[in-house]
This record gives C-alpha cells, structure tokens and sequence, in this order.
C-alpha cells in the first residue's frame, strides 16, 4: 500500500449488495444469545440507534460496555452487581459490565446512578417481560 502497488480490482456490481439504516428494532438485547452476540451489539450500537433491553416495561439503552468472559452465576440477563460507577448483568459464557446507560425518554447517565434510581439490585431480570 505505501509502494503504491496495491492491485486495483474493480468491484463485480452484480455482486454488490445494499445495507440498510441500522434501527432501534434490530438492537434489542436476546440475553439467551453468547456474551461475544451481544457485546458486539452493544458496542456496535454505541452511541446510536443503541443496543436496548427492557427493565420493568421500559426502554434502557446499555452503553459503554465490556465483556467479562468465563463462568458466571444468575441466568442470562440477570443482574449479579451493581455498585457506583457498574452494573453487571449474567450473560451465556460470562458478564457484561455497563458503564452509561441512557433510559426511555431521558439522558445518558452513569449505570450505578440508573440502578439506584430505578431500583435494579443483584436478582432483577433485564429484558423479562
């Protein structure tokens, strides 16, 4: 590439293929998916139209995330800590650590701010309807 020499093949437009707007309904959290599926999701989301679940009948946007691979206790969507700055939510093949969040109809906010005003605690299930 730096040489100059990369080859220039033009592209076969019989094999192209159009990609749509991403849109809030195909962001929607399947917590039963692996950990990589939704981390990708989340990130990949970030900061729009972003990745969402539900939490009591609303709308949560999750930002900001990592993923922790390995064993995990809850099931699939369960929240297993929160504390000031993280929420952690049980996911297939680990955890999934949120740092902002942005609620139905509000602004981004830090999780731990989210969970202690919405009232998640270790044992709520996000998503469940």
């Amino acid at each position: 590439m730096r040489a100059g020499t990369a080859p220039r093949i033009v592209q076969d437009e019989s094999q192209a293929t159009y990609e749509g707007w991403c849109k809030s309904e195909h962001v929607k959290i399947d917590w039963q998916k692996p950990i990589q599926t939704i981390w990708n999701l989340i990130r990949g989301a970030d900061p729009q139209p972003g990745a969402w679940t539900t939490h009591e009948g609303t709308t949560v946007q999750l930002l900001d995330a990592k993923k922790l691979v390995g064993a995990t206790t809850g099931r699939p969507g369960e929240v297993i800590a929160v504390d000031d700055a993280v929420l952690t939510v049980a996911a297939t093949g680990g955890q999934i650590q949120v740092t902002r969040v942005r609620p139905e109809g509000g602004q981004k906010v830090s999780a731990g701010a989210f969970a202690k005003s919405a009232g998640l605690r270790p044992g709520v299930r996000l998503g469940a309807t």
